[in-house]
């Protein structure tokens, strides 16, 4: 049986490698290709013409969801998958000065393109932060709105997804999404063809099955605000399809489709799916590793904050959160607020006797130290964890 998380991190990596490349001109999209993948000639992108930013436009979408959002001044909107920043820019303007625009991206370099297209342009009312959608860096309840641009169709594990969503959204809180989906079933071939993955096709869920999992993340009044069938052209299928498939696909029932969906978190949650996904293991249930990080000194507990996060200490925030999913018990320390924790921890206290400040970070599993100096990589945490890989 193929390993499910493997498989996982190897979809993960095709995206992240091609926007990488898309986001600093090692690729560029010809035209109206969307969501990525330049030899997908088919026209999925909408116009923005009107949009205020033409260099963050790099033609990766698949709607317009900031249509169907009914944005209000004073919001603040969370983007999904923020890419170089084209949605977020639009958002922008609907939501005013006294509102604001956060996008969140996995690829770094998409990041540091949203981020100088915003200095450029000069808006203030939107930051861009490095982020799994799976797993996202932000509070709980702290969004008016959602977007996303065809971007839900590259996350291998869409339910955590949604139930992220239905975790940062505030009550009453709203979304809007463009996604890719399909109706009858696809062939085998275009849902294994990873380039097509990268595209939004072989990612793309059955249209019931993706409005049901937004359904079971505990949202109500949800529906597809538009839609529209995208058209496949023969060279391109004939890649994945030898002819006899590529004529069944014509003649059969199966066809993908843009779609842009709408929903809301209730005002009240009653959502058993919602807080099995989110509960805490009873603390008898788990005997997992105790992993305590001693930060140097920042200026909050995790040093992500502020629009200028340091992207070294957003991934270790990231991977420890997922380490203690996989069932250690984490606690950070800093010395601005746990001035007692460095003195009253032998360890700590003798290596910063030896070697100084600068020997922060350390990192403690089960009370030895297994790093100092820097922070580990994600492979180093999960191995000194005894875990798998975050």
């Amino acid at each position: 049986m193929p390993d499910s998380d493997a498989s996982d991190d190897a979809l993960k990596s095709a995206v992240h490698a091609k926007y990488a490349a898309l986001a600093t001109g090692r690729e560029a999209c010809c035209g109206p290709s969307g969501c990525g993948d330049t030899d997908l000639a088919v026209d999925m992108s909408e116009d923005y013409a009107d949009a205020v930013a033409a260099d963050a436009d790099l033609d990766l979408g698949c709607g317009r969801p900031t249509d169907h959002a009914h944005l209000q001044p004073g919001e603040r909107v969370l983007d999904l998958g923020s890419g170089a920043g084209m949605d977020a820019f639009v958002a922008r303007r609907d939501v005013g000065p006294d509102g604001h625009v956060h996008g969140v991206d996995f690829t770094e370099e998409m990041v540091e393109k949203a981020r100088a297209n915003a200095n450029e342009l000069g808006y203030e009312n939107v930051t861009f932060e490095i982020g799994d959608i799976e797993d996202l860096p932000v509070e709980d309840d702290t969004f008016d709105v959602i977007l996303s641009n065809c971007v839900l169709n590259l996350v291998p594990d869409k339910e955590r997804a949604f139930a992220e969503m239905a975790r940062v959204l505030r009550p009453g809180g709203r979304f809007s999404v463009s996604d890719i989906v399909h109706v009858g079933t696809l062939p085998d071939g275009l849902r294994e063809a990873a380039e097509m993955y990268v595209g939004c096709v072989a990612g793309a869920m059955e249209r019931s099955a993706y409005l049901d999992g937004i359904r079971d993340a505990g949202f109500t009044d949800v529906e597809g605000a538009t839609d529209k069938t995208i058209s496949l052209p023969d060279d391109l299928l004939a890649e994945y399809l030898d002819t006899a498939e590529i004529g069944r696909f014509r003649t059969g029932d199966a066809e993908l489709q843009s779609i842009t969906v709408v929903g809301r978190r209730p005002e009240t949650r009653d959502d058993r799916k919602h807080e099995a996904a989110h509960a805490e293991p009873p603390a008898d249930s788990v005997d997992g590793p105790e992993i305590e990080v001693f930060d140097p000194p920042m200026c909050c507990s995790t040093g992500v904050c502020g629009p200028e996060a340091d992207d070294e200490l957003v991934t270790v925030s990231e991977v420890l959160r997922k380490l203690e999913r996989r069932g250690a018990t984490v606690e950070r320390y800093n010395p601005a607020s746990h001035p007692e924790m460095f003195t009253d921890t032998p360890v700590v206290y003798d290596a910063l006797q030896r070697e100084g400040q600068d020997v922060l970070p350390i990192v403690l599993v089960d009370g030895r130290i297994q790093s100092r100096w820097t922070y580990p990589s994600r492979e180093e945490f999960a191995h000194m964890a005894g875990l798998e890989p975050a």
